[in-house]
């Protein structure tokens, strides 16, 4: 496997270095937001680029198997076509609505990854299993809320496109976890790229290429842009498959890689204390005690899967 010098043994280990790395490029992508791209759809379209570039060499590296059966060809490339349509809808509803909202309810999807496993995978899990998961959904909810000075409370119609999305969002791991029965990781890996194209697609604007070109003339933006989106983020998404892959509860291995946000919060934080203040994030007191509940509560639902 590509990731072979990874301790491949243990799919825990695997599903929490995804989550980390992919805080980390999660925590990159806010710096370049603030402090180097013009726009979002700048870093989308350097986002878009390397999901190209990537598919294209890992398409030609690591086809797929003769012996594959079409029916996981579909589930990989629908699994990438569902979570491309689910963050699509996301960042349109993000142009409305409160973000810390957005996310605590997006955040759900573990639990929709449960059900969909048990309906659709017969995967069962124990009363203390659901509860270990339960605890590390809610710990993550807490940690994504934030004080809003908009004050206005979401529309019906918006959380329930929420709801959906968590529930694509969901659905797709579940369709990765069948196709990874059958294809490897690295197939999964470019696969999943293609169908995530789609939100970059639809959230291009005109003047993206120019703003794009201006980045790539300055290298410190290249050097930086390089190493989150083509190193540090296909890292994550391959730890992620491929604990997904020797995991035995799809479940569970989305609970652990659901724990993303808590790496952005802990980064986020470093960097905005003593003399980096690379970022400007809220460090009182009250805001850092929240937090501290919030991920004693998910460490707990971590202990409670990786033990139980």
């Amino acid at each position: 496997m590509f990731l072979s010098f990874l301790p491949t043994e243990s799919w825990m280990v695997l599903a929490v270095l995804g989550a980390a790395l992919v805080g980390i490029g999660n925590s990159g992508e806010k710096v370049l937001s603030i402090r180097y791209m013009p726009d979002a759809t700048t870093l989308m379209l350097w986002l878009a680029v390397s999901l190209i570039i990537y598919s294209v060499i890992f398409a030609i590296l690591y086809p797929f198997d003769e012996s594959v059966p079409g029916s996981h060809i579909i589930a990989i490339f629908g699994s990438g076509v569902m979570y491309g349509i689910a963050i699509t809808i996301l960042y349109r509803i993000l142009r409305t609505t409160d973000a810390s909202i957005i996310f605590s309810i997006f955040n759900t999807s573990p639990i929709f990854v449960a059900i969909f496993a048990l309906l659709l995978l017969d995967q069962l899990l124990t009363f203390s299993q659901w509860g270990s998961i339960i605890l590390v959904v809610l710990g993550i909810m807490i940690l994504s809320r934030e004080p809003s000075e908009l004050n206005k409370k979401p529309k019906i119609y918006v959380v329930m496109a929420l709801i959906i999305c968590a529930g694509l969002a969901g659905l797709s791991q579940v369709a990765s976890s069948y196709a990874l029965t059958e294809v490897t990781p690295e197939n999964g890996f470019w696969a999943q790229r293609i169908g995530a194209l789609l939100p970059i697609l639809f959230n291009l604007k005109r003047n993206s290429f120019g703003k794009f070109w201006d980045t790539v003339k300055q290298p410190r933006i290249l050097i930086f842009v390089l190493l989150v989106e083509a190193v540090i983020m296909p890292l994550g998404h391959l730890s992620f498959l491929t604990a997904m892959k020797i995991g035995h509860s799809v479940a569970l291995v989305s609970a652990l890689f659901g724990t993303v946000p808590l790496w952005v919060f802990v980064i986020s934080t470093v960097l905005s204390t003593g003399k980096l203040k690379i970022l400007s994030e809220n460090i009182n007191p009250r805001r850092l005690f929240m937090k501290s509940i919030a991920i004693t509560v998910t460490v707990l639902g971590i202990v409670g899967i990786t033990l139980l």
